[in-house]
């Protein structure tokens, strides 16, 4: 579960790691969504790694390292050749940065 009730995305709907005062962060609720995403590389934050996932329109959503973890031990289907199946996910923060994870069990759109 998440406290968190409302995180940033840019003009074109990329969840935002780490929203900066000087940013044009667009604040949204965060509301359970699915998606099939994909894998598409790791980066370096401030302070710990992090991996990108893409949804079928070409979004981006940073995800924690943890949370991919949970991902892998929680999902049915776990991810093949790069992709997950269609999974319910919610944004969670861990300090200041912001990252998509798998929502909990019972939590739909």
């Amino acid at each position: 579960m998440t406290s968190v009730t409302d995180v940033p995305y840019d003009a074109d709907g990329n969840l935002l790691h780490y929203a900066d005062r000087w940013q044009d962060a667009q604040w949204r609720a965060n509301e359970p969504f699915l998606a099939v995403m994909a894998l598409d590389g790791m980066r370096s934050g401030r302070s710990a790694k992090y991996v990108l996932l893409n949804d079928s329109s070409g979004r981006s959503y940073p995800m924690f390292v943890a949370d991919l973890l949970d991902l892998l031990r929680r999902s049915n289907t776990g991810i093949r050749d790069g992709r997950t199946e269609a999974e319910t996910w919610i944004v969670r923060k861990r300090g200041r940065n912001y990252g998509v994870a798998l929502a909990p069990a019972g939590r739909t759109s």
